[in-house]
């Protein structure tokens, strides 16, 4: 992939830094520096998820705390068409087309109101990155940050995503493929392409890559988190800014690095919300049955060192070594030097013994040879492959070996 394929046009480059640059002057500038970056990992969120108004409470709440709102939340589940506010005292509320993922239906006294398609509450990558940007309007809403014109408040509002440390939720979100295996006497594969958001992911993966290099940390990370696609955008956003724009935090109006305050801590963000909304939940259903993540998709069998079993071996095993010792010592003493070197070469082939899992990192269930489903997460069994961090690579050559 080109440079020029991998990176927003000349114009929309200088819009993006000079609408980032706005948003510094007119927000707190130290979030932009100091909150950390959210990524797609359970510490960043450690609530429980229930297909439920419930649930979405909890994670909107959540992202009210990285984005320093201190607001109330309420949610409206529907399906396929979104609800009309009907308090006019709502304030700042979206416009959302028919068919709307998400939307932000404005604030009343403390309290934030949202809608969730129940549709999505089944993919936790695009509900997260849904309420990210519906979290984005609460914010720009809430600090009379928004403009009139609907489409550019809505390009706004996924910079100031970024600006709120979300900018990897949603450049994940903003492009992603999607490959499902069916089986049907032979085995056919779909692929789809799904986008939350309104800037490009060349655009978001560029501002994401401001924010990293004012920052000066975090680009290893957040490239392990991106996929694909999105790492090599973001890449190339990097180069071009570290070439083009090496002064680039005095360019956006940021002041020394040294007036900076220390980091936001991420263990004081993801402390306890307190209240679990546990009797709203017991009053209200899940919204969808649970089912397994990756049905349909193909998965792998990672062969990984049983270290459980060399572990549960060791008591057993050194009792035999011990016995065996004391054994020999009567009959010959000079025998005790071969059990110890028996008892080694065990243990050695103990430790190369392998066993296949599967290669989800949020599965990980144990498989055997014969098996062509995941019993943990569903997904279609389509071959081995030595480490997790091969999976996608595997999938886009099963791709293309079924294409052709």
């Amino acid at each position: 992939m080109s440079e020029f394929d991998a990176l927003p046009a000349e114009e929309r480059r200088a819009w993006l830094l000079a609408q980032l640059a706005d948003l510094l002057r007119r927000a707190d500038w130290q979030h932009f520096v100091c909150t950390p970056i959210v990524l797609p990992r359970p510490e960043f969120f450690p609530d429980r998820f229930t297909r439920t108004a419930a649930g979405v409470v909890r994670l909107i709440r959540r992202l009210f705390r990285y984005a320093d709102l201190e607001l109330g939340a309420e949610v409206e589940l529907y399906e396929g068409r979104p609800p009309t506010p009907e308090e006019p005292t709502l304030i700042g509320a979206s416009q959302h087309h028919e068919g709307a993922a998400g939307l932000f239906m404005g604030i009343e006294g403390e309290v934030a109101h949202f809608g969730a398609d129940l549709t999505l509450l089944d993919d936790a990558g695009g509900i997260t990155a849904t309420l990210a940007h519906e979290v984005a309007h609460a914010f720009r809403s809430h600090h009379a940050l928004c403009v009139d014109d609907r489409d550019e408040e809505e390009e706004l509002t996924d910079l100031t995503a970024v600006f709120l440390g979300f900018g990897v939720l949603s450049a994940n979100a903003a492009l992603r493929h999607r490959s499902q295996q069916v089986f049907d006497g032979t085995f056919r594969s779909s692929w789809s392409v799904q986008r939350i958001g309104y800037l490009t992911p060349q655009e978001l993966c560029f501002a994401l890559a401001a924010q990293v290099k004012v920052r000066e940390a975090g680009r290893e990370v957040v490239l392990a988190c991106l996929e694909t696609n999105q790492a090599s955008y973001f890449r190339a956003a990097l180069r071009w800014l570290e070439r083009e724009r090496p002064a680039l935090a005095s360019e956006l109006g940021l002041p020394p690095r040294e007036r900076w305050p220390p980091p936001d801590s991420v263990a004081t963000l993801t402390r306890a919300l307190g209240d679990t909304h546990d009797e709203l939940e017991q009053e209200e259903p899940p919204a969808l049955p649970d089912k397994p993540s990756n049905a349909g998709r193909p998965v792998f069998r990672v062969w990984r060192r049983s270290r459980t079993d060399l572990a549960a071996l060791a008591v057993p095993m050194g009792l035999v070594g011990l016995l065996a010792c004391i054994g020999v010592a009567l009959i010959h003493p000079g025998w005790i030097v071969a059990v110890i070197v028996v008892m080694i070469l065990v243990v050695r082939l103990l430790g190369r013994r392998r066993r296949p899992c599967c290669s989800e990192p949020e599965c990980r269930a144990l498989l055997t040879r014969e098996a062509t489903t995941c019993p943990g997460c569903g997904g279609a069994i389509a071959g081995d492959i030595d480490h997790a961090e091969q999976r996608l690579a595997a999938a886009e050559a099963l791709v293309r070996r079924t294409k052709g």
